[in-house]
């Protein structure tokens, strides 16, 4: 009786092992899929991680220590973050005056970078401290991003010295008139 049921198994063994291998040999003759290069992709902050956080105005101390954590595909190019003190929106005609500049180099969109860095220059009262991270070869001579759309920028307000909290954050140096003020100017 054994030797009945083995032989009765063995042509159901065959077709098994030939459909087993029909499948081997189906996945092995098929080549590896190819994928398009992936492009540059421009520096992003997480600004809901920026440490100190972003919307408040920070009193003091002159000492300021910034970590911006962010993300980009540099393919190869390195970036380059630098601090502007009262940097004025749309002010191009005018050299902005660098405050700070930490070199970063090129990484991928997959790790979280974070980048740190010190500002402290003795000021008193009002100020925007704005930081922007873009490619190195993106600043022009102005020292401001030639292309915005390959930089990250944000800004922190600072009221250092205003011990009687009278400065108004509309009389900042920078600051938008008409968002400072309820109701415009």
């Amino acid at each position: 009786m054994t030797r009945r049921l083995g032989s009765e198994w063995r042509p159901q063994r065959a077709r098994l092992g030939l459909f087993a291998a029909s499948l081997a040999a189906s996945g092995c003759l098929d080549d590896p899929p190819t994928f398009a290069p992936r492009g540059q992709i421009p520096p992003f902050i997480i600004a809901g991680q920026v440490d100190p956080p972003l919307g408040a105005i920070y009193e003091g101390p002159a000492r300021f220590r910034i970590n911006v954590p962010f993300r980009s595909e540099d393919q190869n190019f390195d970036l380059e973050a630098r601090l502007y003190l009262d940097l004025l929106p749309g002010a191009s005609d005018s050299p902005a005056e660098v405050e700070g500049t930490e070199p970063i180099p090129a990484g991928n969109f997959e790790e979280l970078r974070i980048l740190t860095m010190d500002w402290t220059q003795p000021v008193s009262f009002c100020h925007s401290l704005t930081l922007i991270l873009t490619y190195v070869g993106n600043f022009d001579l102005s020292g401001l991003p030639r292309d915005d759309s390959r930089a990250a920028r944000v800004v922190w307000w600072l009221n250092i010295g205003d011990t009687d909290g009278e400065t108004r954050l509309s009389d900042c140096p920078g600051a938008n008139q008409t968002d400072a003020v309820p109701g415009g100017p």
